[in-house]
């Protein structure tokens, strides 16, 4: 009875994880994913324009948390199903640094750092869009080779405006909200906003170089 009770109990455990691996493998499960992807790069550029955080704080708390408690849900249940795998894949240690460092407590001397690190969640759209991208694109490398390359360029951009707002917004006006932080880091690329760019001082310059590398 002992025998047959642990080859149903593990038969049970197989199909669980099977059903599991079947939901974290669908389109439908990545889609949701780059959705709330998506959801949190609008929350976080709502967070950094002037007066929205005053309206609808509390709304864009909830979609951090909730988010946050989602991604850390889909980590843990992409480690269940591969195990001893898991960390064999690049994209899934990608995807587990960047909701581990966006786990950091906003309190206290670690709230900017904090914010920066959930800034970062924002980079996980590559390796969702790559994945769905390349399901939906199998017969054509180059054209998802080109889509990958113009996600990443925008995605970028926008988080080191996002990362730009965070450090130094408090103290200049021309990174005090996200449109003028865009404006910024588009201005920069011209011979006049470069030349101002690496002359200002502090942590500017260096910001702007690894931007330019980026």
């Amino acid at each position: 009875e002992r025998c047959c009770y642990d080859r149903a109990h593990n038969s049970n455990n197989g199909a669980r994880l099977e059903r599991l691996r079947q939901l974290v493998e669908s389109n439908g499960f990545r889609s949701t994913i780059l959705f709330l992807i998506v959801l949190n790069a609008f929350a976080m550029g709502m967070e950094a324009t002037p007066g929205a955080v005053d309206k609808y704080g509390a709304a864009l708390e909830w979609v951090f948390l909730v988010s946050q408690v989602v991604f850390v849900a889909e980590i843990a249940a992409r480690w269940l199903v591969a195990r001893d795998q898991f960390f064999r894949d690049s994209w899934n240690t990608f995807d587990f640094v960047v909701v581990a460092l966006s786990l950091t407590p906003a309190i206290g001397e670690f709230a900017l750092i904090a914010r920066i690190f959930r800034v970062l969640r924002l980079l996980r759209i590559v390796s969702v869009s790559e994945v769905l991208l390349g399901s939906l694109l199998r017969q054509d490398a180059g054209l998802r080779a080109t889509l990958l390359a113009i996600f990443l360029v925008a995605i970028s951009g926008y988080i080191f405006a996002l990362a730009g707002f965070h450090l130094f917004g408090d103290d200049l006006p021309q990174w005090n909200s996200l449109a003028h932080s865009v404006a910024t880091l588009a201005g920069s690329f011209t011979p006049s906003g470069f030349a101002a760019a690496i002359d200002s001082g502090g942590a500017i310059p260096a910001f702007h170089v690894m931007f330019y590398l980026v």
